[in-house]
């Protein structure tokens, strides 16, 4: 990969991280990514006069990825309701490589070189590390280690759609612009209607960070669609998720959540299997 695309996805990868430390540390984390949502829509909304949209044949694709994104954020918010952020996030996001990189060798037919199969085993291992724990043997703890890897098969699926979406739309910006948008158009009338008795005591104080974390993961998303615009789908999805070493320290450091030895050599053992991979 060319270094300005490796810098790229990196960037998109620490954004990334941060935003989702904002959902876990958010009172209600449901009107956190309502939010998240919302405000990419509403300057798209702006942008969508400007740009030119998706081609036709892009628009099933695009959709597919709509609807898994819903899924993603149902299975997200209920991993985080049980588990930490350096739990959590690690699965769910150090996961998605291997479920892009096995699509885009049995779809995509994109080779499978042997450091990508070693970075997957490196992925592997950590990601069992990560969910080994004394909590994993409770009821809450499985459910959100079950969560966290439910999030992981979406975030992959959806990664190879938008692909294959995005080389087929015709216009980079357009794919970007158009499923930020349609994704307000279903999540944001869900959310309304689950908070609707709720509304005067949601927490409205934490609206300016929400906000801006709603840009920020934004930014972040539209990053990651126009690097695999550019590259191959594996090693981009793979590069992407070195943000669980980002969402790591900003747990421990921001959010006061235990690290720990084990959890921060998990950590690290699956940041070196995503790098492996991207070799």
């Amino acid at each position: 990969m060319h270094p300005e695309l490796v810098a790229l996805v990196l960037v998109s990868a620490f954004l990334h991280a941060s935003w989702g430390a904002v959902v876990k540390s958010s009172s209600d984390r449901l009107m956190a990514t309502t939010v998240g949502v919302l405000v990419p829509a509403l300057i798209c909304l702006v942008l969508a006069q400007k740009v030119t949209p998706p081609a036709i044949p892009a628009w099933p694709w695009l959709m597919a990825s709509v609807a898994l994104h819903q899924a993603y954020y149902l299975f997200l918010l209920l991993a985080y309701r049980y588990g930490d952020l350096n739990q959590v996030y690690p699965i769910a996001r150090g996961g998605a490589p291997l479920v892009v990189a096995a699509i885009a060798v049995l779809w995509l037919q994109e080779p499978m070189p042997p450091l990508r199969a070693a970075g997957m085993a490196l992925i592997s291992a950590g990601l069992f590390a990560l969910a080994i724990d004394k909590r994993l043997f409770t009821r809450e703890g499985a459910f959100s280690v079950a969560c966290a890897a439910a999030t992981a098969l979406m975030i992959g699926v959806s990664t190879a759609i938008d692909y294959v979406g995005l080389h087929r739309a015709n216009s980079t910006m357009g794919y970007i612009v158009w499923i930020n948008l349609m994704e307000a158009v279903f999540l944001v009338p869900v959310a309304l209607l689950v908070r609707r008795k709720a509304l005067p005591r949601l927490p409205w104080r934490e609206l300016p960070r929400q906000m801006t974390a709603g840009i920020v993961v934004a930014a972040s998303y539209a990053m990651m669609l126009w690097a695999l615009s550019l590259g191959a789908a594996a090693p981009v999805a793979a590069l992407r998720e070195t943000s669980v070493v980002f969402a790591a320290l900003i747990g421990a450091v921001f959010l006061r959540e235990k690290m720990g030895r084990r959890r921060a050599v998990a950590a690290a053992v699956v940041a070196a299997g995503v790098l492996v991979m991207n070799l």
